[in-house]
C-alpha cells in the first residue's frame, strides 16, 4: 500500500500557506515486475523516461515487510542505469523533515538527496553503503563527509534520517540508534534518489517520507552554543560567550543568562532585547573564568526566565562544558599539503578554486595566516613538472597518493572546505615552534627550528620545508600557468627528522642548503625567482597516526637577492643562478663566448619546427659540404643528445627524438665544421 497527502497549514497568523508532506510505499499494491515508475505517478526517473532500464520493478525474491520490494543492481562501470527518483514537489529548506527505508544490501548501496526541483542541479548529500560494512555521508561527490559508520548487511535494516531543517541538524539512525549527526553545506531537499554504483546489489522497502513545516508556539529560546575554549594557557581571564536563538513565535525582550563552575553562579539580567523569530542573539556574559592554576573547570551555562515566563522546551536551554588549564597551548594553524602536476587536466580545474579558499585564509601568512600549505608539483600524469624533486616523491610514498589532484589537511584527506579548516583550527596544539632562516648572499640558507612539547608524542617527525610563493611557468600541458606555495626543498629532505617529542622534550633542528636560482628542471632544487620569494614553514608530525600536529611559517632573513654572474655554455651566455658564474657582466661574457659573426650563418636558414615541440623536433637548414654534428643541452649545460651526420650538402630536414626528455628549456647547438650556432627551444 501507498499513500500521499498534504494539509494545508496557516502559519506566524499569516496568509501563507505550508503544506505537510507525507509518503509511505511498501510496494504491495504493483503487480509483480510493474515499473513502479510507469505504474504510479509520484515515482519517476532520472531522465522522466519511466517503465526501462532506468526504472525499478517490483519484486517478490526478497521483502521486509509483506512479500514485495524492489531490487537494484549495476554491472556497469559507470553505475545504473537503474535511477529511480522520488520528488517532493517543492524544495524543502525549514521544517522537520523524515525519510526512513529498509534496506537489504549485498555488494553496496547509494542514494543522495537532490536539493532542487531540477534533478542533477544540486546534491544535499550522498549516501553510500560500501561492501566492507560502511556508510557514510557526504557532500555530492564524496567531498566532505559529514558523518561514517558501520551498518549490517546480508539482512534487512532501518535507516532514518531525521532532520530539522530550520536548525541545520542532520541526524541518522539504524535500527532506531542514532549513529550521529551533522550540520550541512546544502541544507535543502527537493527529491530521493536511489541509484546502484558498479557492484551495487540492494533490495529496498517500506519507503517513508515526510515533511512538517516550521511551526513556532508561544516562548521557546535555545542556547544554540558557546564559544568558549576546552583548552586555555595559565594565567587566564575567559569569556563567558555564545548565541541564543529565538525558536518560538513570541519576540523576546528580556532573559537571565546564568553561567555556575559548581561552586559560584554568575547572573546577567538582559532586557531591551527584541529577538524576532528566528533571530538570534550573541552574548557576553560581564563576568569571566578565572584560572591561574593547573585546574579543571565544570561550566554550566543557562538562559532563564525568558520574558518573565515559562520556555515551553527548557530541554534545550543549558550547555555544559569543560575548560581544563594548561601550561601552554596555541592556536592551531592547519596544514594543507597538496599534491598537484602542471600535466594533470582534472588539477587545472581543481586548483583556482582550492587556491581561492586557501587565500581567503591569509595562506602562508607571516602574521594572519589561517592556513598553511606546501603542494607538491609531481612527475606523472604527463612528463615531470619541472619543479618535480625527490623529496616531493618521498612525500607521495609517504601518503601512497595515487591520483592528482590529492590535498592532505593535517595529513588526512581532505574535501578542501572552509568548513574543514575551521574544524582543523578549532583542535589545540600543545607544541611550541620557533624557529629562524637566514639566506647568506641570497643563495645560502640556514635553518634551526625548536620544538618544545606539552603534551606526549614520543615518536614525532620534525619537517622542515622551503616553499616558493608564487612563479609563472607555461611549460606544462593543462593550461596553467599560475603557480603557488610550490615545495622547492625539504631539510635535510623529504623523510624529515625523528624526534621525541615526550612531555616537556626540546627537540632543535639546525639544517643548512645552498640554492642557484632560475632555469628549473626536474629533480632538481633550484628555485624560479629567489629565497625573497620564498618562506619556510615548518611542520610536527605524528609517525604513528600521520596526523600533523601542528604548523609554523618562518621568514626568511638577511641577503636575498643573488649577485649576476654568466657562465660560456655552448657559445651562450647563461647566468648559472648561483652568483659565481666566470663572468661578472653579460658583456664580457659575450665578447669571449660568442665569436661567430650573426651573417656567417644567415644562408644556412636554420629553423626549428615545431618550437615548443613535444616528442619530435625537426631541424631545418641549407648545408654547404660541412661536417655536421647536432647537440641538446640542458639550462644547466648537461649535454642530453649528440648526433654526427657527417659532411651534407644541400637542404636538409633533420628529425630528432625528444621524446625521453624532461619538460623544460633546452639549447640546440649546431656545429659545421668549426663553427657553431646556438637555438633555443622549449619541450612540452
Amino acid at each position: 500500500m501507498k499513500t500521499l497527502y498534504s494539509i494545508a497549514l496557516f502559519l506566524f497568523s499569516t496568509t501563507l500557506l505550508q503544506a505537510q508532506f507525507s509518503f509511505t510505499d511498501d510496494f504491495e499494491s504493483y503487480g509483480i515486475g510493474d515499473y513502479i515508475g510507469e505504474a504510479d505517478t509520484l515515482w519517476t526517473t532520472w531522465s522522466g523516461a519511466t517503465g526501462g532500464a532506468e526504472d525499478a520493478q517490483a519484486t517478490i525474491e526478497n521483502a521486509f515487510s509483506g512479500t514485495q520490494s524492489i531490487y537494484f543492481s549495476s554491472s556497469s562501470a559507470d553505475g545504473g542505469p537503474q535511477d529511480v527518483v522520488l520528488p517532493f514537489g517543492e524544495v524543502f529548506d525549514e521544517g522537520d523533515f523524515e525519510f526512513s527505508s529498509r534496506f537489504f544490501v549485498n555488494g553496496g548501496a547509494y542514494f543522495n538527496f537532490q536539493a532542487d526541483t531540477t534533478i542533477g542541479n544540486t546534491w544535499a548529500v550522498d549516501c553510500n553503503m560500501n561492501n566492507d560494512g560502511t556508510i557514510v555521508f557526504s557532500t555530492g561527490g564524496g567531498g566532505t563527509v559529514f558523518l561514517s559508520s558501520t551498518y549490517p548487511t546480508g539482512e534487512w535494516f532501518k535507516l532514518d534520517v531525521k532532520i530539522n531543517l530550520t536548525l541545520n541538524d542532520w541526524e541518522v539512525f539504524i535500527n532506531d540508534n542514532s549513529i550521529g549527526s551533522f550540520s550541512n553545506t546544502i541544507n535543502e531537499l527537493a527529491s530521493l534518489d536511489l541509484f546502484p554504483l558498479n557492484g551495487h546489489s540492494f533490495f529496498v522497502d517500506d519507503v517513508m517520507v515526510s515533511h512538517e513545516p516550521f511551526n513556532p508556539v508561544g516562548i521557546n529560546a535555545i542556547l544554540t552554543d558557546l564559544t568558549i575554549p576546552t583548552y586555555v594557557q595559565i594565567p587566564a581571564d575567559i569569556d563567558i560567550e555564545g548565541s541564543i536563538l529565538n525558536y518560538g513565535d513570541e519576540t523576546i525582550t528580556s532573559m537571565d543568562i546564568v553561567w555556575t563552575d559548581g561552586t559560584n553562579s554568575y547572573t546577567d539580567n538582559v532586557s531591551g532585547l527584541l529577538i524576532p523569530t528566528l533571530g538570534t542573539y550573541d552574548f557576553t556574559h560581564a563576568d569571566q573564568l578565572s584560572m591561574t592554576t593547573l585546574d579543571t573547570a565544570n561550566v554550566s551555562v543557562s538562559i532563564e526566565n525568558i520574558n518573565a515566563g515559562e520556555d515551553v522546551d527548557i530541554s534545550n536551554n543549558t550547555i555544559d562544558l569543560t575548560v581544563i588549564s594548561v601550561e601552554f597551548v596555541a592556536q592551531r594553524i592547519p596544514l594543507f599539503e597538496h599534491f598537484t602536476s602542471n600535466t594533470c587536466g582534472p588539477c587545472a580545474s581543481f586548483n583556482p578554486g582550492f587556491q581561492t579558499l586557501l587565500d581567503a585564509n591569509n595562506v602562508n601568512d607571516m602574521s594572519n595566516a589561517k592556513v598553511g600549505a606546501i603542494k607538491y608539483q609531481v612527475n606523472w600524469p604527463g612528463s615531470a613538472d619541472q619543479s618535480f624533486n625527490a623529496d616531493i616523491g618521498s612525500r607521495v610514498s609517504y601518503y601512497n597518493v595515487e591520483g592528482v589532484p590529492s590535498a592532505h589537511i593535517d595529513g588526512l584527506s581532505t574535501s578542501s572546505s572552509q568548513e574543514e579548516i575551521d574544524e582543523h583550527a578549532a583542535v589545540p596544539a600543545f607544541l611550541k615552534i620557533e624557529g629562524t632562516a637566514v639566506a647568506t648572499e641570497g643563495t645560502d640558507l640556514d635553518v634551526e627550528v625548536t620544538v618544545t612539547s606539552y603534551d606526549d608524542y614520543p615518536n614525532a617527525s620534525i619537517h622542515i620545508a622551503v616553499v616558493e610563493d608564487e612563479y609563472n611557468n607555461t611549460a606544462g600541458t593543462n593550461g596553467e600557468s599560475e603557480f603557488f606555495q610550490v615545495l622547492r626543498k625539504m631539510l635535510p629532505n623529504g623523510e624529515g627528522t625523528t624526534a621525541d617529542l615526550s612531555n616537556g622534550n626540546s627537540v632543535t633542528v639546525s639544517e643548512s642548503a645552498t640554492f642557484a636560482v632560475g632555469n628549473v628542471t626536474a629533480d632538481s632544487y633550484r628555485l624560479w625567482e629567489g629565497l625573497g620569494n620564498c618562506r619556510v614553514v615548518a611542520f610536527v608530525q605524528d609517525e604513528d597516526s600521520k596526523e600533523v600536529l601542528h604548523a609554523a611559517l618562518i621568514e626568511i632573513t638577511g641577503d636575498l637577492e643573488v649577485t649576476p654572474s654568466w657562465d660560456c655554455v655552448a657559445n651562450a651566455c647563461v647566468d648559472p643562478g648561483t652568483g659565481d658564474g666566470e663572468f661578472s657582466s653579460l658583456a664580457d661574457c659575450e665578447t669571449e663566448c660568442v665569436s661567430t659573426s650573426i651573417s656567417a650563418w644567415e644562408d644556412l636558414n636554420i629553423q626549428l619546427m615545431p618550437n615548443p615541440a613535444k616528442d619530435n623536433l625537426s631541424v631545418s637548414l641549407n648545408s654547404n659540404s660541412e661536417k655536421l654534428n647536432l647537440s641538446i643541452l640542458s639550462m644547466t649545460g648537461q649535454k642530453v643528445l649528440d648526433k654526427n651526420y657527417g659532411i651534407l650538402n644541400g637542404e636538409q630536414l633533420l628529425p630528432l627524438d625528444i621524446s625521453n626528455l624532461s619538460t623544460g628549456f633546452y639549447t640546440l647547438k649546431v656545429q659545421l665544421n668549426d663553427k657553431s650556432s646556438i637555438h633555443k627551444f622549449i619541450k612540452q
